[in-house]
């Protein structure tokens, strides 16, 4: 709430600009009120307050005249002046005391509410720009003014959180070097960026634990996000001063707990705490290392099911699961020669196909075909990303044909599995979604460009027998039948 400066001689006049402000204007608050110019100057020297509201003609000290000197105590004021007087020199007075509005009296609710709700956009503002300087540099610890933080913040206390959207970035720091907030501002939150794009921390006005959470909840499950996250929160409120050393802990803590393809809400617990490293057993390896020497693909296959279905059911953190991927890469170069040639290759990759996993399960899967499974592509010289922009152009050239995600794999020599491994890596989508996607912009084209064409050629032409499924997946892609599109 902004705090408010009433300053008039008339009592009645003083109480009834009061009464509006306690009745009509939410997001401020009447700290105070002076009978005189003089009281009022001396008021602002020791409290901070956002606007004076004060009527321009007072015995002493005008109300032009506290404005000037206001505005020299605290260049960053808002001055509001009510005046019974309309001559042209009153206001003119008031410009050059560089208030932020004039009313002339009467005073009507009506006009006192609108003047202060432009104010208040101003003064919102400027407390963004303020809050874009100081929060980045509280949540990394650096230096800031602590006057501006009191300024800003007072006393008031805040509840923080730390949301993570899918998976970690193992490559990524484990410390925020670098930050800025997100505009436009929350409705509930000041929310600043993560170390990426899919990490935002949270910070909340003091509010009841259950109202935080249902906040925290609805904010993190929005829209377009990816599926699976994590919520770091604080259960008690703090002082914004505290800010950075949640971030540090709460980082760490993210790094311990995050799980492949589980949603988690975690109460901050603060500290740092070391776990130990997961490891493969000996004897397992050494299972492994046999059926590798002995070209067992298929023992290959259930052995890595078999570690999938171990993690799910332990819920084992992600960090953990990188490390012992980790040791069946190692284990398998030492075996196999044709992987000891490219596990440098293999361990960057391994960071990709962590961080797109939905599931350990589809985890191991593709960590299997990048390992088993990938000698079938046809141009060893191409890069992840070249046979990825090579399936997206074949899909664009084919995709009025009928297209099957084998067919593609076919034409370009890879695995089911690697070319979705590739799609998420990328696009952050899958195959048939980005196929739908093709199929769905050049019908909107089609339609755009010949909307006398019957429903089933416009259907056939993006690669659709059956014209009724393609009404429906139309419907569901663009919230309108192809009628209704063709129609606006």
């Amino acid at each position: 709430m902004y705090r408010v400066l009433i300053v008039d001689d008339e009592l009645p006049a003083l109480r009834y600009v009061q009464n509006i402000i306690e009745k009509f204007t939410p997001d401020y608050q009447a700290v105070s009120s002076c009978t005189s110019g003089e009281q009022a100057l001396a008021y602002l020297q020791n409290h901070p307050v956002d606007l004076v509201i004060t009527d321009i003609s007072m015995h002493g000290m005008s109300g032009i005249e506290l404005a000037q000197a206001a505005r020299e105590l605290l260049p960053d004021i808002h001055i509001l002046i009510i005046s019974g007087y309309g001559e042209f020199e009153y206001a003119q007075g008031a410009i050059q005391a560089g208030v932020d509005d004039y009313i002339l009296k009467p005073v009507s609710i009506s006009k006192m509410t609108a003047v202060l709700d432009a104010i208040r956009s101003k003064l919102d503002d400027e407390r963004t720009d303020r809050a874009s300087s100081l929060l980045p540099a509280l949540a990394c610890g650096q230096a800031y003014s602590h006057e501006e933080a009191l300024r800003l913040y007072g006393s008031k206390s805040y509840r923080f959180a730390l949301v993570r959207w899918g998976n970690l970035d193992m490559a990524m720091p484990k410390t925020l070097a670098a930050t800025s907030m997100v505009l436009p501002p929350h409705e509930r939150f000041l929310v600043l960026r993560g170390r990426d794009e899919e990490e935002r921390i949270l910070i909340c006005p003091d509010d009841s634990p259950e109202t935080f959470l249902t906040n925290l909840i609805v904010y993190t499950t929005q829209p377009g996000k990816l599926p699976t996250w994590t919520a770091i929160y604080t259960n008690t409120s703090q002082s914004i001063e505290r800010l950075q050393g949640f971030i540090t802990a709460s980082l760490d803590m993210l790094y311990r707990r995050v799980v492949v393809g589980r949603h988690q809400i975690l109460q901050f617990a603060g500290g740092k705490v070391h776990d130990e490293r997961l490891k493969i057993p000996p004897a397992d390896l050494k299972q492994l290392e046999y059926f590798i020497s002995s070209g067992k693909l298929r023992l290959i296959r259930d052995y890595f099911v078999s570690q999938a279905i171990r993690w799910e059911k332990t819920q084992t953190p992600q960090r953990q699961v990188w490390h012992m991927c980790r040791q069946l890469i190692h284990q398998s170069a030492a075996v196999s020669p044709l992987i000891a040639n490219r596990l440098e290759d293999l361990l960057q990759e391994l960071d990709d196909l962590i961080r797109c996993a939905n599931s350990y399960s589809d985890l191991m899967a593709s960590l299997y075909a990048m390992l088993y499974d990938d000698g079938n592509i046809r141009d060893k010289k191409l890069s992840t990303r070249e046979l990825y922009d090579y399936a997206v152009q074949y899909i664009l050239e084919h995709y009025a044909s009928p297209l099957s995600m084998q067919s593609v794999c076919d034409e370009i020599g890879i695995s089911q599995t690697y070319l979705s491994r590739l799609f998420r890596k990328y696009s952050d989508t899958t195959f048939n979604a980005y196929l739908t996607r093709c199929r769905m912009e050049a019908a909107k084209q089609l339609l755009r460009d010949k909307p006398d064409l019957l429903l089933r050629d416009v259907a056939a032409m993006v690669g659709y027998e059956d014209s009724s499924y393609f009404t429906k997946v139309f419907h569901q892609h663009t919230g309108q039948t192809p009628s209704q599109f063709a129609n606006e």
